[in-house]
């Protein structure tokens, strides 16, 4: 006897085959999880269950951000999460579901490749989105890879409810498997055409009036995976701006892009942006996307590096904390910062501070503070300190700086001009997030805190002269 649940099945694939592929988020997690396992962030987006790794697609559109990403362990897919603020994300579900999805039948399978590899977003209306949706109304477009497929375009034009696949994918680069990959899409406006960046043979460019016919334009050796390209401002000045191109191990170059060639600027090396062991495949709105002509490029990435986790159950891995990105000059090098985005101050629930004094060995201001989601921040003046190391302890981490070798966490940060140094720490119940004199020092890791630990101590082991310090417990975003 047919059941009434197979029965379903069939109508929901029949309804499917006829109408063509079109899926509403399907959601695959358990009413039952509460976001309070062992590990889990409390301020740090992660998917409600199941595996995540990099972010692919970061837009503002219909009054919220939506966020793309890889989703599932065995076969990629395209997770999605919607915010109104950058802080409290709602999980979705997945929106983009491929061909050999290992979901139950009733998800739709909506978009080509045999896998959705990574990719970007953009935002179109007009005559733009009606040769991809047949609709002028304003799209989202997802640029994707479809593993054994090539670049690809999905699509929605209801705000991120419903999610379909274009009629004729692939737009560009037919592969029979996953290479190349990642593409990334930004508008040039100065020679007004769309740029995709690819990882292949390092990084290729190319170009498209209408997002769906792509013609060569150049080639860098420069790249790994995941590539992005944005502008900022150099030292703050508008009429200055610089273009990067980063990687997905945060490896980036600074100089100029016409539309067709980048190139380095002369005597910039090439950087990293973050040096802790947990920064990977980092993505950044579209230039121009924000609400109210905001100017920022915020970026988020993949909270690991392949280093096999900390032990989470329900759910694997997370996402950093979203940054506002800068460009200043360090020593004659261009340098990229990473600060947390200042929308963070809505969430601060409790606020102490301390102001100048010396501290003294075995003195901890921070005694009788217990936390496991917190943001601390302290500025210290080195010309009147004698310390040789000093420090955070957060439960069974240690944050040291080593004044002798000018390290943080054994990486290189050196004093500002008046030798101060800063350090501002993002600490949630597996995630740790580093950051040194206003974001130049970044350092992202996902650290076991021992759960049952919640003390705090400022220790050093010399008299030390404390400018500032601050202390903000940071409230549940779930």
């Amino acid at each position: 006897m047919v059941t009434v649940k197979l029965l379903k099945s069939f109508l929901i694939l029949f309804i499917a085959s006829t109408l063509g592929t079109v899926n509403a988020q399907y959601n695959p997690h358990s009413d039952e999880i509460d976001y309070l396992e062992t590990y889990r962030g409390q301020y740090h987006f992660s998917p409600k269950s199941e595996w995540m790794n990099d972010i692919n697609g970061l837009v503002y559109q219909g009054g919220k951000y939506h966020m793309i990403y890889q989703w599932g362990k065995e076969i990629r897919h395209g997770g999605y999460a919607t915010s109104q603020d950058l802080l409290h994300w709602k999980d979705e579900g997945v929106a983009l579901i491929p061909q050999k999805s290992f979901l139950p039948a009733e998800a739709i399978r909506n978009v080509s490749g045999d896998q959705v590899y990574s990719g970007s977003a953009v935002v179109v209306s007009g005559e733009s989105a009606k040769r991809i949706t047949g609709s002028k109304k304003e799209a989202i477009i997802a640029i994707y890879t479809g593993t054994a497929a090539g670049t690809c375009l999905a699509w929605s034009n209801d705000d991120g409810k419903t999610w379909h696949d274009y009629a004729n994918n692939p737009v560009a680069h037919f592969a029979k498997n996953a290479n190349p990959r990642d593409p990334c899409v930004i508008w040039h406006k100065p020679t007004s055409q769309w740029v995709l960046a690819l990882y292949e043979n390092g990084t290729t460019f190319y170009g498209s009036p209408d997002l769906i016919n792509w013609n060569f334009l150049s080639n860098l050796d420069f790249g790994y995976e995941c590539p992005d390209l944005f502008q900022l401002p150099l030292d703050g000045d508008e009429n200055n701006k610089k273009w990067i191109l980063q990687d997905a191990n945060g490896s980036y170059l600074v100089g100029e892009f016409d539309g067709t060639t980048f190139l380095q600027d002369k005597d910039q090396e090439t950087l990293v942006m973050d040096v802790g062991p947990d920064f990977y495949a980092a993505q950044t709105f579209p230039m121009g996307n924000l609400p109210n002509n905001d100017p920022r490029i915020i970026q988020l990435a993949w909270m690991d590096h392949w280093n096999g986790g900390i032990g989470e159950k329900v759910w694997e891995r997370n996402a950093t904390f979203p940054v506002s990105l800068g460009l200043t000059t360090v020593n004659g090098q261009k340098r990229i910062t990473r600060t947390p985005i200042r929308e963070i101050s809505s969430i601060y629930e409790s606020t102490k501070t301390w102001g100048i004094q010396k501290v003294k060995p075995k003195t901890n201001l921070l005694e009788g503070i217990h936390s496991k989601k917190f943001e601390v921040s302290l500025k210290i003046d080195l010309t009147e300190t004698t310390a040789q190391t000093f420090g955070i302890k957060v439960a069974n981490r240690y944050i040291i700086y080593d004044i002798h070798n000018k390290t943080l966490l054994s990486k290189e940060l050196l004093p500002d001009d008046s030798n101060h140094i800063n350090i501002r720490l993002l600490v949630d119940w597996g995630q740790l997030e580093v950051f040194g004199n206003n974001g130049v020092f970044s350092y992202s890791q996902q650290f076991a805190f021992s759960p049952d630990q919640d003390s705090l101590e400022l220790f050093t082991d010399g008299e030390l002269k404390l400018v500032s310090m601050e202390f903000h417990e940071i409230a549940r975003t779930w």
